[in-house]
C-alpha cells in the first residue's frame, strides 16, 4: 500500500474518533472510508472520506443517497487514487468539485525548531473542554452552541481524539486537536482566534505538543493544510504528500462553492 493510501485510512480513523460521540451520529464504514451524518445543515459537518477499494464505488452511490434521503449537504474527500475512478461517479451522482486539500506528512528524522516556551494543557474536564471550545468558536466564527454539540461532546479521557490549549499566562490563546495511532498521529483544528493569529501562539503549541508525541514514540504526523494555514506546516518541515480531491453535495438551494469556516485553517502564524 503507498503511503497517500496509509494515511487515508488513518484519516477515517481520526474522522470515526472526532464524530462518533456526536449525539444521534449516523456512521457508515468500510476497510477504506466513512460516512458520519451529524444532522447539522452545514456540510463540513457530514463528512465522506474514501480510499481505493473494491467497494469504493458503492460506498460513494449509497452514501449520497443516504445524505439525499436525509435533506443533508455533504462534503467529500478522495484520495488520488479513488478519484481516478470515482471522479465521473461523483460528477453522475451531482456533486460539486470544490478545489483540493493538501495531504501533509512531517515524517521521523525532520528536525523541527523548537519556538518559544508556552504553557500546555490537555483539555480534560467540563471547564477545560469548554475553553478549547470556546477558541475553537472564535477562531472558524462557528456558533458556540454548534461547537458544544458537534466538538466539545467528543473531547473526553477515553475518545481517540486528544486536544491541547496555549495559555498567555492565565489566557488561553490557542487549541489544537490530534489523533494518535500507533506511531502516527492526525493534526486537526489548529483553532487561534483572530485577535491572536500572526502572534506566534499556533506555532509555539503545535512544536510543543509534536515534541511531546515525538517522546512517547510517535514518529510521524499527518495534518490537511488549507491555504491560510500552509505557509506555518512547510516551516515546520510538513511536505505534501498528495492533493485530495474536494467535492460537495449541496442542499437545496445552497451554493455548492461554499464551505464552512472550520474547514479553512485558523491559524496563520506562518
Amino acid at each position: 500500500m503507498d503511503e497517500t493510501e496509509e494515511l487515508i485510512r488513518l484519516c477515517v480513523r481520526a474522522l470515526v474518533a472526532q464524530m462518533v460521540d456526536v449525539p444521534g451520529v449516523e456512521m457508515r464504514l468500510t476497510r477504506t472510508g466513512v460516512l458520519g451524518l451529524t444532522g447539522d445543515p452545514s456540510a463540513d459537518f457530514n463528512r465522506l472520506a474514501l480510499g481505493a477499494g473494491p467497494d469504493a464505488e458503492d460506498f460513494l452511490v449509497s452514501s449520497v443517497a443516504r445524505a439525499r434521503q436525509r435533506g443533508l449537504p455533504l462534503v467529500m474527500l478522495l484520495s488520488p487514487q479513488a478519484a481516478q475512478t470515482l471522479t465521473p461517479v461523483a460528477v453522475a451522482l451531482g456533486l460539486t468539485a470544490a478545489g483540493t486539500s493538501p495531504l501533509m506528512v512531517l515524517r521521523a528524522g525532520t528536525a523541527v525548531a523548537p519556538s518559544r516556551p508556552v504553557r500546555v494543557t490537555r483539555a480534560l474536564g467540563p471547564e477545560l473542554v469548554a475553553i478549547a471550545g470556546d477558541l475553537a468558536a472564535a477562531a472558524f466564527d462557528s456558533p458556540r452552541e454548534v461547537i458544544a454539540r458537534l466538538i466539545d461532546v467528543c473531547v473526553t479521557e477515553t475518545a481517540g481524539i486528544e486536544t491541547w490549549i496555549a495559555w498567555d499566562g492565565d489566557l488561553p490563546v490557542s487549541a489544537v486537536s490530534v489523533t494518535p495511532t500507533g506511531n502516527t498521529a492526525g493534526i486537526t483544528l489548529m483553532a487561534t482566534p483572530p485577535e491572536r493569529q500572526r502572534g506566534g501562539w499556533g506555532r509555539a503549541l503545535l512544536t510543543q505538543v509534536m515534541a511531546d508525541y515525538r517522546s512517547r514514540g510517535v514518529t510521524r504526523f499527518h495534518l490537511g493544510a488549507s491555504d491560510a494555514g500552509l505557509r506555518l506546516y512547510q516551516s515546520l518541515g510538513f511536505e505534501t504528500v498528495a492533493d485530495l480531491p474536494v467535492w460537495i453535495l449541496a442542499d437545496e438551494g445552497a451554493d455548492p462553492g461554499k464551505r464552512h469556516p472550520r474547514l479553512e485553517a485558523a491559524d496563520v502564524d506562518g
